[in-house]
């Protein structure tokens, strides 16, 4: 007797040879199945659910809840219906690459519940994709195992080129990264993982849309992944090549490593594949996209300078092709990087045969630490050095401390080379951000690890006096818990906003702030510390961090884009910050305002109100109708909401990109830099993908120079901690960026 359309005690269960042959051909060949077909089977063998729990290694509310739906709907009762607002297909290469990124701060790692809810997932669906994956949370091992066919290891992977067309044929071409010395700095932080992992998926999800079925015979044609012919003029100059072009761009770049290629659908993915590329096909739930973006995660781990740049590329192409006509295939090739491609350098002269001993320490220093580590050879070649000047430089920093050897490097010829690196603790510094709305003291290492943060929260009311206790006290405090340590201590950088009197270290009534009026920051804090003690504009210490610790860090030439309370910005020019005669370069409301023409009856610049970023979108969401419970709106509900979706929260924040842009397009054509990075308390990584967009589209279309020169737009590495440990890595800049003097006496 069949078991459907009633519910029966186990002992009534019984299926016919109809039922049990009906059974097994819906289970034949689904491992996912199997387990079904034997719950039904133990029902109607008799068995309780107790003992059917244990023989299959399940619960028994699983067993309950699939007899349930058995006897109720049949075979229909079995198929899997996800629970309500789960998806109802997981993409696993998304899962993994949501777990590589990590949840926000202070969490460090996902646990499974965690990331099960913020997925939408249940439980044992998140244990299952990780299980297949071997991936394990908090581990120091990232490597991966793709469940392709043939299975594909993935530790150090560089991504090479992603095409896909919008009939569902697809590849990703990566191979293992060449081993060159592995940077111990500029490791991406938890916020750039997240925002790069949000806004690659975003991008790359937009990029190609489904087209209609004449898009995709009109796309099927021709030779596999080759751009369609005649291509409307329209289409705007995309960073894509067809496949003829690929062939020899892929045997030059590639020759010698082993090519990986995973591809979707009935595809052979790039033509002319070199001999050792091993092909792997990839199961339907693993997603194109989604297995961009892992890939992404990947790199940042293990190369963060060269994925930084790479990656920023591939967001652009992205975002380049979902403006194109339907039917556009998408393609993406890996510039050359690292061999064989110059670098540009800053050329130092000495003026000063004095200063000479000192200046090329610090260029050795400079060097190894944007490289991350390098050996003896390697430095002379990069700093002009003799290998003698090298030996005997790189002996006296081993001997003092800041240099320590890496793990050594065969070449294939000679002598194995042994790297070397910076030594994390041969020095610290401290580093105070002076914001209205929260002052953040954090201790960091050489290599840019912050080893102590604490935090005061404070108002427009708080007093001077009481501040400058407290950040006494937190220094006095970190440099005890750090131990011996503390001894190494070299000095205290002080971030605040403009204006400053740099020389005489005095804030001058900054905005927002009306209890500080003219303040001596400075020279009070060294008079209650002790210690040397620095005053750098905000955006300005932001500059320096990047260029010491993050996106900026092998860059000569780039402007940072501080968005907080206000917008500021800070220069990176010829290899040294520029700070300005006053110390007060950077700001850029006017450039904005005359950019805009808004001009005041005298034809002055007006105050741009969307250079106040916070203030701007809260004011732009709640005209838009926004709300929330208790009629508080704050820039963290718009952005979360943002992140959730809402049209009225996402409107508000890109027209306020879409101004604070066009000041950006002033410094672009000011300084012809190719490299903006954005960051700062107003970009947190859950929208910094809608400001990052804005801003590239516009520095790429409206400066003079846009045909000779492309603007790579980046996100801080440092993000929302960028002003204070860029404090600190004024300390280091102060300290170890190579100067020389002039005859006069002043740094060159």
């Amino acid at each position: 007797m069949s078991l459907r359309g009633v519910m029966r005690k186990p002992s009534e269960w019984s299926l016919t040879d109809k039922d049990l042959a009906e059974l097994r051909a819906w289970a034949e060949g689904r491992e996912d199945r199997s387990v079904r077909l034997r719950i039904v089977q133990d029902a109607a063998a008799g068995l309780s659910v107790s003992q059917s729990a244990r023989a299959i290694g399940i619960s028994r509310p699983t067993v309950t809840a699939w007899r349930q739906r058995y006897a109720a709907h049949g075979l229909a009762g079995l198929e899997h219906r996800p629970r309500s607002g789960r998806p109802a297909r997981i993409d696993e290469a998304d899962v993994i690459a949501a777990t590589l990124a990590g949840p926000p701060p202070p969490q460090r790692t996902w646990s499974a519940r965690a990331l099960a809810d913020h997925l939408g997932l249940s439980h044992t669906a998140l244990g299952r994709v990780w299980q297949r994956w071997q991936i394990r949370p908090g581990s120091s091992d990232t490597t991966v195992v793709l469940p392709v066919g043939p299975a594909l290891t993935c530790h150090r992977p560089e991504l090479l080129a992603v095409g896909a067309r919008p009939d569902g044929r697809a590849f990703v071409v990566l191979a293992e990264a060449v081993p060159s010395g592995q940077p111990r700095m500029g490791a991406a932080t938890a916020e750039e993982r997240q925002m790069r992992y949000a806004a690659l998926t975003a991008v790359m999800r937009q990029a190609l849309p489904d087209g209609t079925e004449e898009d995709r015979r009109t796309t099927a044609e021709g030779s596999d992944f080759a751009q369609p012919a005649g291509s409307s003029g329209s289409v705007r100059a995309l960073p894509v090549v067809p496949a003829l072009a690929v062939s020899p761009l892929i045997a030059g770049r590639w020759a010698g490593r082993r090519i990986h290629v995973i591809t979707w659908g009935d595809t052979r993915g790039p033509a002319n594949l070199p001999a050792n590329a091993t092909h792997h096909a990839a199961p339907a739930s693993m997603g194109w996209a989604a297995t961009v973006c892992l890939m992404a995660q990947l790199e940042l781990q293990h190369q963060p300078q060269r994925a930084r740049v790479a990656l920023d590329l591939l967001a652009d192409t992205a975002r380049s092709l979902a403006k194109a006509p339907p039917g556009t295939p998408f393609w993406w090739l890996r510039e050359g990087q690292g061999e064989g491609v110059p670098r540009r350098r800053t050329v130092h002269r000495a003026f000063d045969q004095l200063a000479l001993g000192s200046f090329n320490e610090k260029l050795v220093i400079e060097s190894v630490r944007v490289a991350g580590s390098l050996s003896r050879v390697e430095i002379a070649e990069r700093t002009g050095l003799t290998p003698q000047a090298v030996s005997r430089i790189t002996r006296n920093l081993l001997t003092t401390g800041f240099l320590v050897e890496d793990e050594r490097r065969w070449t294939g010829k000679g002598k194995p080379r042994v790297p070397l690196k910076l030594r994390p603790d041969a020095a610290f510094a401290i580093g105070i951000h002076v914001d209205p709305e929260q002052i953040t003291h954090v201790l960091v290492d050489l290599c840019g690890n912050v080893r102590d943060r604490r935090c005061l929260p404070v108002t427009p009311d708080s007093d001077p006096r009481s501040c400058l206790e407290w950040m006494a006290e937190t220094t006095r405090q970190s440099v005890d818990a750090a131990g011996p340590l503390g001894t190494k201590l070299l000095g205290v950088g002080v971030a605040a906003p403009g204006p400053l009197d740099v020389h005489e270290g005095v804030l001058l009534n900054p905005p927002l702030w009306s209890k500080w009026g003219e303040f001596p920051l400075r020279a009070e804090l060294h008079r209650m510390l002790e210690l040397p003690t620095i005053l750098e504009k905000d955006a300005t210490a932001a500059t320096i961090g990047e260029q010491w610790l993050g996106a900026g860090e092998s860059s000569t030439d780039f402007v940072y884009l501080y968005l907080g309370a206000g917008a500021g910005s800070g220069a990176f020019l010829n290899g040294d910050v520029y700070r300005g005669a006053s110390g007060n370069a950077g700001e850029f409301g006017e450039l904005t305002a005359y950019a805009l023409q808004r001009l005041t009856p005298e034809g002055g610049p007006e105050m741009v109100p969307e250079c106040a970023p916070m203030s701007a979108v809260v004011a732009r969401a709640v005209e838009a109708g926004l709300s929330s419970p208790d009629g508080e709106i704050t820039y963290e509900a718009v952005c979360a909401a943002a992140a959730d979706g809402d049209e009225r929260a996402v409107r508000a924040i890109r027209d306020v990109a879409v101004i604070v842009a066009r000041g950006a397009v002033a410094m672009t054509d000011l300084y012809d830099i190719d490299l903006m990075i954005v960051g700062g308390p107003a970009v947190p990584p859950e929208v910094a993908e809608l400001y990052l967009s804005e801003i590239s589209t516009a520095v790429n279309r409206f400066p003079m120079a846009r045909r000779v020169r492309t603007v790579r737009v980046t996100y801080s590495t440092l993000s929302a901690s960028a002003a204070a440990v860029g404090a600190a890595a004024g300390v280091f800049h102060m300290a170890f960026a190579p100067r020389l003097r002039t005859h006069s006496g002043t740094a060159s």
